[in-house]
């Protein structure tokens, strides 16, 4: 079994207790308009063109045999999306490593031994495995047999999911998990689908019932003008109130600018280049909001 993940992140802090091994999947079902890491949204492969690697030698024109790489009136690499398959035959011939394919194929037993490379940290500092993406219950089957291999020597896993998912998929990982990481981006689901292309009543129903099987943490990705209002803060508030004791915090996750660069790579527009990060003052405001329900609140990972 083969599953489609992005990159192995080592030495995590902020994905779970202790040191973790973070594994991106490939492949979203979301298309969320802030997102970090746009290079993990398609299950197939990405070409990236990084172009200040770049020094316009144009050998990748010559070596792309479906002529998807051509050369602009100035000079520089242009590259038709539609024409591309990213075989690599580009990548290959790049000696300033100006390209790149984001995307990779590995089984469960070739994953699993490379990162328990890392078990002697997880032990020590109590850490583990946490799984995310993208998102990983477009692959239900090679993450739950991924995490169940760890669960069979006792290190902590950890999910991190949109929640956009059939249930009987996302049910099919729970299974092998300690905690459970789980983001509502809005309360109002069309205001939802405005900034991430879905509705989100599929979403709050998968939350209610993962709650009731894992210690999950809500996470609220704050995106000044699109969903850090009082009102949407205060309704999500309320909402997490009533998922039961196994609700451990919110986690509100202050906007950055961090990937996107990568929008460039992948030859997209970034389209929310003219909102700036919020505050250290403005994230404590919108931390007293969500406390004043009750709730335990922590700014950050």
């Amino acid at each position: 079994m083969k599953g489609k993940i992005y990159d192995i992140q080592k030495f995590a802090i902020h994905d779970g207790p202790g040191i973790r091994t973070l594994v991106f999947m490939k492949g979203c079902p979301l298309k969320c308009l802030w997102c970090s890491t746009p290079q993990t949204q398609n299950s197939s492969p990405d070409l990236l063109y990084i172009e200040v690697h770049c020094n316009f030698c144009h050998s990748c024109v010559e070596a792309c045999s479906k002529e998807a790489i051509k050369i602009s009136e100035e000079g520089k690499i242009k590259i038709d999306r539609n024409l591309c398959n990213t075989c690599g035959e580009c990548v290959e011939i790049c000696q300033n490593e100006a390209l790149k394919i984001a995307g990779d194929e590995r089984t469960v037993e070739e994953l699993y031994q490379e990162i328990m490379k890392d078990s002697p940290f997880f032990r020590r500092s109590d850490g583990g495995v946490t799984i995310g993406g993208g998102e990983p219950t477009m692959q239900p089957e090679f993450v739950s047999t991924l995490l169940n291999e760890f669960k069979k020597t006792f290190i902590h896993t950890a999910l991190e999911t949109c929640g956009y998912a059939k249930w009987e998929n996302l049910e099919m990982i729970l299974e092998h998990i300690d905690l459970l990481y789980f983001d509502i981006k809005h309360m109002d689901p069309l205001e939802h689908k405005k900034i991430t292309g879905v509705s989100n009543e599929l979403i709050l129903e998968n939350v209610k019932k993962a709650s009731k099987m894992k210690l999950i943490i809500i996470r609220i990705p704050l995106i000044p003008g699109l969903n850090d209002s009082e009102d949407n803060l205060l309704n999500t508030a309320k909402f997490a109130t009533k998922l039961g004791k196994n609700l451990l915090r919110i986690e509100i996750l202050p906007y950055h600018k961090f990937g996107t660069g990568t929008y460039k790579q992948l030859g997209r527009e970034y389209k929310l280049e003219d909102i700036e990060p919020p505050s250290e003052e403005y994230m404590n405001k919108l931390k007293k909001i969500i406390e004043s329900c009750g709730v335990k609140v922590q700014i950050g990972g």
